[in-house]
């Protein structure tokens, strides 16, 4: 019940707090493509908002004045880098040993700008990780997946994942993943 009424105030809030010149610079970007389904998407406004928890990841505002990455989470423990990169739709795999997973986003478009977290599978479909994150605004964000260990699988017995951006294609973010 409480999350049905955070997610229904997020999304409320979300819709009052996207104005106009966003509108329209979104109307403008010819590679915006949400979610086919829209019923499970978690929205996020850097500009308004500094941190979302939710049972499967937290999302934190990155401060500005801090432009380099990482930024690193609330969580405790040490963070094993596994490489950064410019992306554009789909980043490359990255292996986890479970537990948590970070992402660090450097979002240059004021948005919505959507994420979907894949684990890859060779034989199968990849498998979406929670669900996907609708981020307006235009200061950069930092992605912790929470409870990873059950996309550990294959000959390795690690989970493969990759970050996937489903809206504004056209542009390249700079991410850094950690597991």
């Amino acid at each position: 019940m409480k999350k049905s009424l955070l997610a229904g105030i997020l999304l409320a809030g979300s819709f009052l707090l996207f104005n106009n010149d966003a509108s329209a610079a979104e109307a403008n970007t010819s590679s915006v493509q949400p979610p086919e389904s829209m019923e499970n998407v978690i929205y996020f406004n850097s500009d308004t908002q500094d941190i979302l928890i939710t049972d499967d990841f937290i999302i934190t505002t990155v401060n500005e004045s801090d432009s380099s990455l990482p930024v690193r989470p609330l969580l405790n423990g040490k963070w094993d880098p596994l490489g950064s990169e410019t992306v554009f739709s789909k980043s490359s795999v990255y292996y986890s040993d479970g537990g948590s997973f970070m992402v660090d986003v450097s979002q240059t478009d004021y948005g919505p700008v959507f994420y979907q977290l894949k684990e890859y599978d060779e034989t199968n479909a990849d498998d979406s990780v929670g669900s996907p994150i609708s981020v307006s605004g235009k200061k950069s964000i930092n992605l912790t997946y929470r409870d990873l260990s059950r996309y550990c699988d294959g000959d390795n017995g690690k989970a493969e994942f990759y970050m996937e951006k489903l809206t504004h294609t056209s542009s390249g973010y700079l991410m850094a993943f950690y597991d």
